[in-house]
């Protein structure tokens, strides 16, 4: 009677990248969404600040609509601070 032979075990546990195509996939991965979600934020901005929340059919109380369209002016406010001279260098912008 034969016994299975079992693989070895992965050289490195985790995400740990083994070359550097994979280090180039996962940075230009992280970079285009990191540049997805400003372009997804400051799409929120404009349409919240052209937007009356406590109308219908959205119906926010005053603070509510205060605090929505503040948190994301301010994370608007914020992203692009970031400089995007490398970041678009990368991924080829």
């Amino acid at each position: 009677m034969t016994q299975p032979i079992e693989p070895p075990p992965p050289a490195t546990v985790g995400t740990q990248p083994q070359s550097a195509h994979e280090v180039n996939g996962l940075v230009g991965t992280h970079l285009r969404d990191f540049l997805a979600a400003k372009g997804h934020v400051n799409q929120d901005h404009e349409f919240f600040t052209v937007t009356d929340l406590k109308a219908a059919p959205y119906y926010f109380s005053a603070s509510q609509e205060a605090l929505l369209k503040s948190a994301i002016a301010d994370l608007d406010t914020a992203l692009d601070a970031v400089d995007l001279t490398f970041i678009s260098q990368i991924v080829g912008m």
